[in-house]
């Protein structure tokens, strides 16, 4: 017979599960492909060419034959500049992710955040949607996040993921990781965490099923339902 799950943090993955990024990203990448020439994509392309982080974000969104070094530095700086300025433009939480990050904190259950988006857009999303007084609470949430860095690999590697855990304290069983992309199944399994599937976001449930989801919620509100009935921390 199977364990019971017993959830006492949860990792969130960024993009496409607690925030609502996409049009902000592809206007961006849009922008800078105009800038240099290439076809621009329809929106909803973008869904396949995130989730692994800047470099392979603009890597994707170039055609096929132009996805060389140079190429792919010049559309990186581009996509920066531009989502320097647009980031927050069209951004929004999902519905009920406010919600579901309040009851977490209410039952004392630890959050931490990580992203393959660079870090320092990371920070800057972080301290902008979730300032404590949006979850009615004193501070923000979100004290332990990372987002990609230079020197640090990217998920599926589960390195940060277990690397928050330790700021975390908790034990990685004890943590539910949630993403929407197959690479945040990936990563929670490779860290021992248990698996968590956003349905709402930007890969959809099937894709999350095949990825082998432990738990797949279609809104951020079935989650916090779910963890209103886990045992009080």
């Amino acid at each position: 017979m199977k364990k019971p799950l017993l959830i006492k943090a949860v990792i969130f993955d960024l993009d496409g599960t607690l925030l609502d990024t996409m049009n902000d990203i592809a206007g961006a990448v849009n922008r800078g492909l105009k800038d240099l020439g290439y076809p621009q994509h329809p929106v909803e392309a973008f869904k396949s060419f995130v989730g692994n982080g800047q470099t392979e974000l603009v890597k994707r969104a170039l055609p096929e034959k132009q996805r060389n070094a140079k190429n792919i530095e010049s559309m990186s700086k581009k996509f920066w500049d531009y989502y320097d300025l647009e980031w927050y433009l069209s951004t929004r939480p999902y519905p009920g992710v406010l919600y579901m990050i309040q009851l977490a904190v209410a039952r004392k259950v630890k959050l931490a955040i990580l992203s393959n988006k660079a870090h320092y857009f990371t920070k800057k999303m972080i301290r902008h949607f979730f300032r404590g007084a949006m979850i009615r609470h004193t501070k923000n949430p979100f004290g332990i996040y990372s987002g990609e860095q230079i020197d640090k690999p990217t998920k599926p590697d589960p390195t940060l993921a277990l690397e928050l855990a330790i700021k975390l304290k908790v034990a990685p069983e004890n943590i539910a990781f949630m993403g929407d992309m197959p690479v945040d199944i990936e990563t929670a399994k490779r860290a021992g965490m248990i698996a968590v599937g956003a349905a709402w976001g930007f890969s959809g449930r099937e894709a999350l099923i095949q990825a082998g989801a432990d738990l797949i919620f279609d809104t951020p509100t079935e989650f916090a339902t779910y963890l209103e009935k886990q045992p009080i921390i």
